[in-house]
């Protein structure tokens, strides 16, 4: 609210921090820190600041622009996809079964394979110089290349319990919970 209520004297400031943080292809260390409240749930929720997922925003809408220019990203892809979800997904699929049915074809002799995946603690698994290497190959490269490396890289976490908090360690998989660009980045794997 307050970055909101103050947007004509801060939108200045933050956009040299953020061209800054760009081409020098790095992320203040504070945007980088999770804590860990709830026990029960495996990830850190990363509780970034407001700055920061307004420029994740900023370069995820440029790298989902990219991805669907060399069709890394299909037109069937629902998941983590602006505008598109689980349900939209249910939508085009029951579209698809209606004109089956309308040609008067039966479902039961068409083959339909549709998955839909609880990814729980996978991404936790995403090994961060594999997908820095995959993005690679994507033909990302530069700035941008290295401003997701120093996304990932270097994270910390720590534990808390009723206002209790433990060291901090280092983050060396995974992608962020809670943040704009995890999501897509666990996809680009």
């Amino acid at each position: 609210m307050l970055l909101h209520n103050c947007a004509a004297e801060v939108a200045e400031p933050l956009s040299l921090i953020f061209k800054t943080s760009f081409e020098s292809g790095i992320l203040p260390q504070e945007w980088k820190s999770a804590t860990r409240n709830d026990r029960a749930n495996y990830r850190p929720v990363s509780l970034t600041s407001v700055p920061c997922k307004v420029m994740e925003s900023l370069i995820k809408e440029k790298l989902v622009e990219f991805l669907e220019k060399h069709n890394i990203i299909s037109n069937s892809q629902h998941g983590f996809m602006s505008g598109k979800s689980f349900l939209t997904d249910l939508l085009e699929s029951l579209e698809c079964w209606t004109k089956v049915l309308d040609s008067g074809y039966c479902l039961d002799n068409v083959f339909i394979i549709i998955i839909y995946l609880d990814y729980r603690m996978a991404f936790d698994s995403v090994p961060h110089k594999r997908l820095i290497e995959k993005l690679k190959t994507y033909g990302i490269t530069g700035c941008l290349r290295k401003w997701i490396e120093s996304f990932l890289m270097s994270r910390k976490m720590k534990d808390g319990i009723r206002g209790t908090f433990s060291e901090e360690i280092e983050v060396i998989s995974g992608v962020p919970q809670g943040s704009v660009l995890g999501p897509l980045l666990f996809f680009c794997l």
